[in-house]
């Protein structure tokens, strides 16, 4: 579960039109904390107690908060800065190929002008069909599509983006790294 700096630094990364895939890397770049660290805090896998106020003042430094660094350790950004509804549903519908959103309002019995309006912000899907749409998109278990910032998430969220994950994954893997991968993929998926 993130914590408020991994959020507000997602967010602000994200506001910067950072891809999510260089987070790390643009941060560790602009600050002199070690790449692992960030990973830890960008990733939201260390609790915002365990980082430091030099460490929080140098990450906020790298993102252009210096003078806000007190929001970038105890604000709430995300809750009240954006529409994380509005935001998690153009994220997820960004993910459908061309005619993907015609498809999914025939799927959800619903006119495409209502999706529209829910990527729009007029109009918000009920609570049964949230639920359906994150099932719909793969989203793990239990997101709440309203309050959960899965647009800031550091891992891929959807289906489509996991399978793209695992493709880029497995085509940049060497032909030695291949050969020593593949009798484990070959058990796991199958013949």
């Amino acid at each position: 579960m993130p914590t408020r700096i991994s959020n507000n630094l997602r967010l602000t990364l994200w506001r910067q039109g950072i891809p999510r895939t260089q987070w790390v890397g643009w941060i560790a770049a602009r600050c002199e904390l070690g790449p692992e660290l960030v990973r830890s805090v960008v990733g939201g896998s260390v609790s915002d107690d365990q980082v430091g106020d030099a460490e929080c003042s140098q990450l906020a430094k790298a993102i252009g908060m210096a003078a806000e660094e007190e929001t970038l350790r105890f604000g709430d950004m995300v809750g009240t800065e954006c529409d994380v509804l509005r935001e998690n549903l153009t994220y997820l519908m960004n993910a459908l190929g061309h005619g993907g959103k015609r498809a999914l309002a025939t799927k959800f019995s619903v006119d495409p002008t209502t999706i529209s309006r829910w990527l729009n912000g007029n109009s918000k899907p009920n609570a049964a069909t949230l639920r359906e749409l994150a099932t719909h998109f793969g989203v793990p278990t239990g997101t709440d599509l309203r309050s959960d910032p899965v647009f800031l998430s550091v891992d891929p969220v959807s289906l489509s983006e996991r399978r793209q994950w695992v493709i880029s994954r497995l085509e940049s893997l060497s032909a030695d790294e291949l050969r020593d991968l593949y009798p484990a993929l070959r058990r796991l998926l199958g013949p």
